[in-house]
């Protein structure tokens, strides 16, 4: 035989079991597709006792002053205003939220961080 043959199955079974054993069946599908979708573990990056965001990047600064521009934050970053923090000396440029804080309050804005 090369190709598939369909058939009928004949099993004799009354319709509550055969209604059970198609529970069963879909329980345990349920089950294999909840634990692909679980939350993974923590690893070692994840830090216990966090209560905020240390880093912000650039879009989240501009966001956090009103959509203020790029040339603008490069300014305050150029009077010492921020500090630009580079993660392993390359890539993209985060700020700290100690100075965002004192930002914050220079510019007399709401403090939407972290107390």
């Amino acid at each position: 035989m090369s190709g598939k043959v369909n058939s009928a199955i004949l099993i004799s079974m009354d319709a509550g079991e055969f209604f059970e054993e198609i529970r069963k069946v879909v329980r345990e599908e349920v089950k294999l597709a909840t634990r692909e979708r679980e939350i993974p573990a923590p690893t070692l990056l994840d830090t216990p006792g966090l209560i905020y965001k240390p880093l912000y990047d650039m879009k989240e600064i501009r966001h956090l002053f009103s959509d203020v521009c790029r040339s603008t934050i490069y300014e305050w970053i150029k009077a010492g205003r921020l500090t630009p923090v580079k993660i392993n000396g390359r890539g993209k440029v985060f700020f700290l939220w100690a100075d965002i804080e004192r930002l914050c309050k220079e510019r007399q804005l709401p403090n939407t961080g972290p107390s």
